[in-house]
């Protein structure tokens, strides 16, 4: 029988696994930490084995003992919420563990996976949540229990893909909860190329918040992985390019995007699609723009609105989705550039008639902050008057 993947039941069981893997990783016992946060080693004992929920103060204390980056008080909110939902409801021992329903039962799962991958595209994360996280669990219980090859890797496949659901929805410290599990599972399996993706697209969540530190330091991680394919690598060498910009680092941004152009040639677009001009084309329109908003550089904004252009012209019509997220980051471009009409031009498209791409938490909230720049700057253009009627009407907070 394979050896059970962690986590498999509450975020509060989660937590007090990071907990011990963090004090473990300190080489403290039970008794050090608890003397250091206050704590006898039998309430710490109970908090890492799920019996109990970790005190409030904890968290916090805990990351600056255990140096954890922040990751257990990243944690906290979920867990809370789990408690008020739930109170002392969910253990990972309460749903026993369910096998494959039948011999294909992982087949089928593949598939629906691969589906739910081109509805994500089409229209976005936040009705995939509850069905992807459902499934994802039910992997992790086939794998406690079934010798099925494969499994572990499945469920690693599983949890990347809710947590971009959940990274769509801007929930960020759920898409992170999902990410981690799925680097578990997918270091687990000694699959190379998805470690280095879940690391990738943890690296994206610290860009969304504006932790430059934190993106580039996982998208590092994410490219030093051996024995990944080209389109992997350069992936997170883009992933380390959008962290080197936000910072304001031009040199190390350039060259990072450059050494994915490289690879991204040498990539197979049939077993890595998302190695495609496209891909390239956006990150290299956001680096530009994230340099440019370092300062007075329109140049830059100018070669930011070229490269998502180029961009957009390669997404499919009908991956809404993806294209709103294209189209948002090229209006962004615009106003960087000094284009208020063409930026306002770009919302406009979006949201008249409004569409369904706005299901988008992400996608709303940089509309938003594009609207929030445009009005800021030029308040008496008339495509921004425009345009804040059609934000009113169609992009309620």
């Amino acid at each position: 029988m394979s050896r059970r993947l962690q986590p498999a039941g509450s975020l509060r069981a989660y937590f007090g696994w990071r907990l011990r893997h963090w004090r473990r990783a300190r080489g403290l016992s039970q008794s050090e930490l608890g003397a250091r946060l206050g704590y006898g080693d039998s309430h710490l004992s109970k908090v890492e084995s799920g019996d109990r929920w970790p005190p409030p103060d904890l968290p916090d204390r805990a990351d600056r003992v255990l140096d954890t980056g922040g990751e257990l008080a990243a944690l906290w909110p979920l867990v809370e919420r789990e408690r008020q939902e739930a109170p002392g409801a969910r253990q990972p021992e309460a749903v026993a563990p369910s096998t494959p329903s039948s011999p294909t039962a992982p087949e089928a799962m593949e598939a629906l996976l691969a589906a739910y991958h081109v509805t994500g595209s089409q229209l976005g994360g936040r009705d995939l949540v509850v069905p992807l996280e459902h499934y994802t669990r039910t992997v992790v219980q086939w794998q406690a229990v079934s010798s099925v090859p494969g499994l572990t890797r499945l469920a690693a496949r599983f949890a990347q893909l809710a947590g971009w659901a959940r990274f769509d929805g801007a929930d960020y410290p759920t898409a992170q909860f999902w990410y981690t599990c799925g680097l578990t599972w997918a270091t687990q399996a000694d699959d190379r190329d998805l470690m280095s993706r879940l690391l990738a697209r943890q690296s994206s969540v610290h860009w969304s918040v504006g932790n430059a530190a934190g993106a580039i330091a996982l998208a590092e991680r994410a490219r030093r992985v051996d024995g990944t394919s080209p389109g992997v690598r350069a992936w997170a060498c883009l992933a380390e390019a959008r962290g080197h910009a936000l910072a304001g680092d031009r040199r190390c941004c350039e060259e990072r995007l450059d050494e994915a152009a490289a690879l991204m040639a040498a990539a197979d677009p049939v077993t890595e699609p998302w190695a495609a001009p496209s891909v390239l084309a956006l990150a290299m329109g956001t680096c530009y723009r994230d340099l440019a908003a370092h300062g007075d550089h329109s140049g830059l904004a100018s070669t930011a609105v070229d490269h998502t252009t180029r961009s957009l012209a390669e997404v499919p019509t009908t991956n809404e989705h993806d294209r709103a997220v294209v189209a948002t980051r090229l209006a962004s471009s615009h106003t960087h550039a000094g284009h208020p009409d063409e930026a306002a031009s770009v919302l406009t498209t979006l949201l008249d008639p409004p569409a369904g791409p706005h299901g988008s938490a992400r996608v709303r909230a940089e509309m938003r902050l594009v609207h929030t720049r445009l009005t800021e700057h030029w308040p008496t253009v008339g495509a921004v008057r425009e345009l804040t009627d059609l934000v009113r009407t169609n992009l309620p907070d």
